[in-house]
């Protein structure tokens, strides 16, 4: 399972900027499909275009991929 960290981050990045970001702003501002940053968001997807996620950190100006997403082995998720 995949964990994703994506509202936290969009979160926080609403609070720095003082602004709402949904979605579709997003997706605007980063030329990715709205169904792709669901897909990522909920975690419902079976493979993920490097090119999406290099996006999504550029966006929220994170360095590492395990601040966007974790991969959580079966069987030992915990709720957050």
């Amino acid at each position: 399972m995949v964990r994703s960290f994506f509202d936290d981050l969009r979160r926080q990045k609403a609070f720095e900027e003082k602004r709402d970001l949904p979605i579709r702003v997003i997706s605007h501002e980063t030329g990715l499909s709205q169904g792709a940053i669901l897909r990522l968001k909920n975690g419902n997807f079976e493979r993920v275009h490097l090119s999406t996620l290099e996006r999504l950190c550029r966006y929220f100006e994170v360095k590492s991929l395990s601040e966007l997403i974790e991969y959580v082995p079966e069987g030992t998720e915990q709720k957050k």
